[in-house]
């Protein structure tokens, strides 16, 4: 069966569903008539019994005994009823009314004047207990119901093959599709068709299908966008050394000084990489310990201090305490990154805070600029690996697109989230949501208490 394919599989099945019913039906109706139309031709002859016996007891006393006359009367009646009768009497003899045919009789005491004058054993004439009529009855019920079963057996396949077809079409445009998609053909769709689980299935494949794609597109685009970071500087330094072999350059302190910033970019460049690669393993291993969210936040604003300063951005830090649980290493370089950004695309003139602050069972981290702002249909895809709304503005700035890709990652790593809101020339603010120790502690405290109760035990008496 698990080789057959989809259509012929369903065909069997609502054959299956609409033969069996009409089978039961048949055997029912079978083994349900013949037995009821046989327990009404006995009661039939259990009252052609009963009758005979009051005639033939009227006759014998008429009669005065079992005399030739007696018998003739007696089996012009049998007869007519179409019955075998013969009477037994006390002393043995019998007499024989008309002849008894087949296995099936029914016996009857002749009694006369409270005194029993013989025993009448009754027959159908024909030898069958079933009349013609009800043999003719039962004949043509079995043919229905043959030709019934014949019909049904039809039409459940003729409706089976169209049903078959109408749900296993839409189907076979599915796979072709998930085929085409497998082969590397992104852009593939599927028709909305068929039932809603269907048409779902489909949806779910068209979604599949543009998030392959989407992530196609941004893999070449990061690929080039990679290849352009690392060209510049590669390209720079080649350049600088070409002229230092050729002895166009004299300045060497100069030009030593400009390959060490390029090599520099590239070093930045290729920790970035790093950090996201760590930050995307599975299974994140972090170390763990109880650590001041607000402690870290104030070491990362003393060292970003100077920075701002330096790029003329007002920069305020309002820390309250926050204990949460994660490793300080990486929740600084979340700080860090987040920082880093704000400085990034904010100009001379502006503000960034830096913030933490507690909610319910939540610390909240909060960096907030008055920078240039994120469009709103480029907000789904800041997390995204080298991913720059300005790639021209970016590479100015010197960001290569991996920052809050890092972020992003090591907030799911702790186990929190990250939202942002953003309005292009009025700035924007990411707020990073952590749980805090103490209610991570309370909610182990509980779910132990919950385990380990149970009923109160009452002391009895000494």
């Amino acid at each position: 069966m698990s080789r057959l394919g989809l259509r012929a599989r369903l065909a069997i099945a609502l054959c299956a569903v609409a033969i069996i019913p009409v089978a039961l039906a048949t055997l029912v109706a079978d083994y349900g008539v013949a037995p009821r139309l046989n327990d009404a031709a006995q009661a039939r002859l259990q009252r052609s019994a009963e009758h005979m016996s009051e005639i033939a007891a009227a006759i014998y006393g008429a009669e005065g005994g079992w005399t030739p006359a007696a018998a003739v009367t007696l089996g012009h009646l049998a007869e007519l009823d179409e019955l075998g009768v013969s009477i037994h009497t006390p002393n043995g003899r019998t007499v024989v009314v008309r002849p008894l045919r087949g296995p099936t009789s029914e016996t009857q005491r002749i009694v006369v004047n409270g005194k029993i004058v013989g025993s009448l054993v009754v027959s159908p004439a024909g030898g069958s207990l079933l009349t013609p009529e009800a043999s003719h009855l039962q004949h043509s019920l079995d043919r229905l119901h043959l030709a019934a079963a014949v019909v049904a057996v039809i039409a459940a396949l003729v409706i089976a093959l169209l049903l078959a077809e109408t749900l296993s079409r839409p189907l076979r445009r599915i796979r072709r599709t998930a085929e085409a998609i497998e082969q590397g053909d992104l852009q593939g769709r599927v028709a909305p068709d068929g039932d809603a689980e269907i048409q779902a299935v489909g949806h779910a494949l068209n979604r599949l299908a543009e998030t392959l794609d989407h992530e196609e597109q941004l893999r070449k685009q990061s690929v080039a966008d990679l290849a352009h970071e690392l060209r510049t500087p590669v390209h720079g330094i080649l350049s600088r050394i070409e002229a230092a072999q050729d002895g166009v350059l004299e300045d060497t302190e100069a030009n030593l000084a400009a390959m060490h910033a390029e090599a520099l970019r590239l070093t930045r460049l290729l920790d970035d990489l790093s950090r996201l690669s760590d930050a995307e393993r599975p299974g994140l291993l972090l170390e763990k310990h109880v650590v001041d969210l607000a402690e870290i936040t104030e070491a990362a604003a003393a060292t970003f201090a100077a920075q701002f300063a330096e790029a003329e951005v007002a920069f305020d830090v309002v820390a309250v305490p926050a204990v949460v649980s994660g490793e300080a290493d990486r929740l600084r370089q979340i700080i860090d990154n987040l920082l880093s950004n704000a400085l990034r695309y904010t100009e001379a003139g502006g503000k960034v805070r830096l913030s933490v602050s507690r909610e319910g069972r939540e610390a909240i981290l909060e960096v907030d600029d008055t920078g240039l702002g994120i469009p709103a249909e480029d907000l789904k895809n800041i997390y995204m690996r080298f991913w720059r709304g300005e790639k021209s503005r970016s590479r100015a700035t010197g960001g290569t697109g991996i920052g809050l890709a890092i972020v992003s990652e090591l907030v799911r790593a702790h186990g929190g989230r990250i939202e942002v809101d953003s309005e292009v020339g009025e700035g924007t603010r990411f707020r990073v949501f952590l749980p805090l120790a103490e209610a991570r502690n309370e909610r182990k405290r509980e779910a132990r208490a919950t385990t380990t109760s149970g009923p109160e035990t009452v002391a009895g008496p000494d």
